[in-house]
This record gives structure tokens, C-alpha cells and sequence, in this order.
């Protein structure tokens, strides 16, 4: 009889391992089953079925521009197999290779399996078929993260694989070149740009002491007014973002002044056309004075020629005062005119000193009515 029923035996005993092997894994799925290259395997091992691929069942809070390195993330695994039966997934974030990037942490209704790389259900249900857990985001450097997924439904079924995959938002690029005037006057303004930065959700500029960003702060270009107490220096800006700030670009930018107003020229007085045709005038300068411009008044006194601190006049034949100022000149305009140094301009030729000691008038009139006039006068 024993012999008889040993195939029997076989049998059965053949029929519950397999039976166990296919079996439905009502507390959870066993570790390495998410379809990922690195597992090789998933739930069609156990549900067999077919296992096809699908789009947004695992979603999270992780922004577009990218995860952070070392900040934590909610994500969120959803089973929508139709049908009936019970939901179960089994999802794990890992490199091509099969590595675990960052750290999860079981949430409600989920547990973590397989050393925690893994994360699945608790108790499969037929009306629970969302799961939320927590994955804490690996170091700067890491790169790109993939969560693979399997969810499955009912034995036999069919098996569905998703994944998600989320970027490392890094710091900006660096700041492209500068494009504006590396030469300004102030008080002035003017327009300062650069193109787009990868990476970049903000924008930071700094400009020289004096100067003033009037418009664009935050942006790809600024307005930039020069006061007057503003000074060379640089203009710099980078690009920001959650992740830190990229390495800036820099402009160095020449401010120059409007040029001071001059001191009065000094020079002759009085000319004498009888003795000089021409004289010279004088002053101290300005101070940002590339050049000066002269001007006599009026003008037919003559002609004044020069764009330095002294200026020639060539006098005229205009006898009378004169006035002769100077203002300076550079690239960013002109100064207003100097106070005006003042020249009598007088003409002696042919004047000679001479004297009367007596004057005599013919005929001599009466002595009474001569020394009425002229009391102690005698004929």
C-alpha cells in the first residue's frame, strides 16, 4: 500500500510547492519583483498573467526643475488594474544597475521589504489601491532616479510596470558674457543683459557703488541708472535656484563724470592795442576736462583760440571792456561757463603829455570887468 500510493504522495507534495510558489501575497509582495533591470523579475512570477507597460501610477510632490539632494519627497504608487480581486504593487528606487537611490520610509497601509529597498503593501485589499510613502532624496551628484513599479491584481491576472523618473536639480551654469556699455556717464543709465542660464529660476545683479538697478532685477536684463557719486566698478550676475547660486559673470564698467565747472581765467586788465595785438589767459582747469572751449565778448574784440588751460586773444580794433571765460568739454558733455575775467581794451597812439602854463586871450577885456571875473588878474 505504501508503494502503491508513494506516486500519489509525490503528487500532492510536487502540487503544494507549486501552489506555493504561485501563491497571492496577501501581506506584501516579496522583495525584487519591480520589473526594474537591476531585479530582472516581476509579479508575473507569482500572479502569472501578462505584464505590460504604463504611464503616471507612480506620481510625487517632487518638483519639475528636480529633486534636492538630502530633502524629503511624498510618492505616490496607484493600482488601476479593472476587474476584480485584490490590489498589490511593489515599487523601489534604483540606478540601472540595480542600487537603491536614497532612503525610503514606509506610510500608511505600506511596508518596506528586502532591507528596505522595497516598498509594497501591507494587507492586499480589493478597495485600497493607492499607497503613499516617503523617499528621502541621495546626495548632490547622483543624477537622475528611476522608481520602478509592479502592480498586480487577482491570480491568474494581469500585471501592469510603471516608472517615474525624477531629476537632480543641480546648481545654474555658469552666466554667459555681459552685453551693455563698459563706458557711461553720470550721471546716465543704461541697459545690461545676458542670455538665458540652464538651470536658472532667478537671477541676481550687482552693480558699482553710486549706480542703481531701476528695472529687470530677477531677470535676464537690468536697467542701470549712474548718479552722481557713482563710481567705476563691476557689474555681476549669476543664476539661482533652489539648489544653490551658478558662478557669475562679471562687467567692468568705467563711469565718467561730467567735467567741473572751471576757475575764472586770470590774465591782463587793461590791454593797450598801441603796444600789444595779443595777450594770453589763464586757468587752473577742471576737474573730468578732456578739452576747453573759449569765447570772447563781444566779439568783434577780437579772437580767442585755444582747447587748453591758456588761450591766445587776438585783439581787434574794438576799444572798450572785454570779457573772456572758458568751460570744459569731455565725452559725457560740457560744463556751464566759467566766471569771466574782464579786459579794458585802449588805444594811445598818437596821445602825448603836454601842459599850458598860461592862457592868454586877445583882445584883453576891460581891468574892472576882467577882474570881476577874474579877481586878482592884472592886464
Amino acid at each position: 500500500m505504501k508503494i502503491k500510493n508513494l506516486p500519489l504522495i509525490i503528487v500532492s507534495a510536487s502540487v503544494l510547492v507549486f501552489s506555493s510558489f504561485v501563491a497571492f501575497y496577501p501581506t506584501g509582495a516579496p522583495a525584487g519583483y519591480t520589473g526594474s533591470p537591476g531585479d530582472g523579475k516581476n509579479c508575473t512570477d507569482c500572479h502569472t498573467g501578462t505584464a505590460s507597460n504604463v504611464s503616471g501610477w507612480i506620481t510625487s510632490n517632487i518638483p519639475a526643475e528636480g529633486y534636492l539632494p538630502g530633502h524629503t519627497y511624498q510618492i505616490t504608487a496607484t493600482n488601476n488594474i479593472t476587474g476584480s480581486g485584490k490590489y498589490g504593487f511593489e515599487v523601489s528606487p534604483q540606478n540601472n544597475s540595480g542600487a537603491l537611490l536614497g532612503t525610503l520610509a514606509a506610510g500608511s497601509n505600506n511596508q518596506l521589504v528586502g532591507n528596505n529597498k522595497y516598498v509594497t503593501h501591507v494587507s492586499a485589499s480589493s478597495s485600497l489601491n493607492s499607497w503613499t510613502f516617503s523617499w528621502t532624496a541621495p546626495v548632490a551628484g547622483t543624477g537622475n532616479v528611476t522608481f520602478y513599479g509592479a502592480f498586480a491584481r487577482n491570480k491568474p491576472g494581469p500585471v501592469r510596470l510603471s516608472t517615474l523618473t525624477v531629476s537632480e536639480l543641480a546648481v545654474p551654469a555658469p552666466a554667459g558674457p555681459i552685453a551693455g556699455n563698459s563706458s557711461v556717464c553720470s550721471p546716465g543709465s543704461s541697459n545690461y543683459s545676458i542670455s538665458s542660464i540652464n538651470g536658472a529660476t532667478g537671477y541676481l545683479w550687482t552693480v558699482p557703488t553710486g549706480a542703481t538697478i531701476t528695472s529687470g532685477q530677477g531677470t535676464t536684463s537690468v536697467s542701470v541708472s549712474f548718479g552722481n557719486n557713482a563710481v567705476s566698478g563691476t557689474i555681476s550676475v549669476y543664476g539661482t535656484n533652489a539648489a544653490g547660486n551658478g558662478s557669475p559673470s562679471n562687467l567692468s564698467v568705467t563711469v565718467n563724470h561730467t567735467a567741473d565747472l572751471p576757475a575764472t581765467p586770470t590774465g591782463p586788465s587793461l590791454v593797450d592795442l598801441s603796444v600789444t595785438t595779443s595777450t594770453e589767459y589763464v586757468t587752473s582747469g577742471s576737474a573730468n576736462a578732456d578739452s576747453y572751449q573759449w569765447e570772447i565778448s563781444p566779439a568783434e574784440a577780437g579772437a580767442v583760440s585755444s582747447n587748453g588751460l591758456t588761450a591766445t586773444v587776438l585783439w581787434g580794433s574794438y576799444l572798450g571792456n572785454a570779457a573772456i571765460r572758458v568751460k570744459a568739454v569731455n565725452g559725457c558733455g560740457e560744463s556751464n561757463w566759467s566766471e569771466a575775467v574782464l579786459t579794458q581794451v585802449v588805444n594811445t597812439t598818437g596821445i602825448t603829455n603836454s601842459s599850458a602854463s598860461r592862457l592868454v586871450i586877445f583882445p584883453n577885456p576891460d581891468q574892472e570887468y576882467s577882474n570881476s571875473l577874474c579877481p586878482g588878474c592884472r592886464r
